[in-house]
């Protein structure tokens, strides 16, 4: 494998391990927010696992937004 792609593999991965950290914090402050209006549990769980995805998916769609507007510039 080259060298290149070695690094880039582990960039992707670092990337990847902060935006799941970002994610999971999102998620817990979204659950402790839903936690103190006084709804079921279920209901704190489904809010937390919404933010997280949320914002796991918004976090892997910036960088292919980002090379499209270095594309088109």
């Amino acid at each position: 494998m080259p060298e290149s792609t070695c690094r880039s593999g582990r960039t992707w991965q670092l990337w990847l391990a902060l935006y799941v950290a970002c994610s999971m914090v999102v998620g817990l402050v979204v659950s402790h927010v839903v936690l103190r209006s006084g709804v079921g549990t279920a209901d704190v769980v489904l809010a937390g696992g919404g933010g997280f995805a949320t914002s796991f998916a918004l976090c892997l769609a910036l960088p292919a937004a980002v090379r499209e507007l270095k594309r088109q510039n």
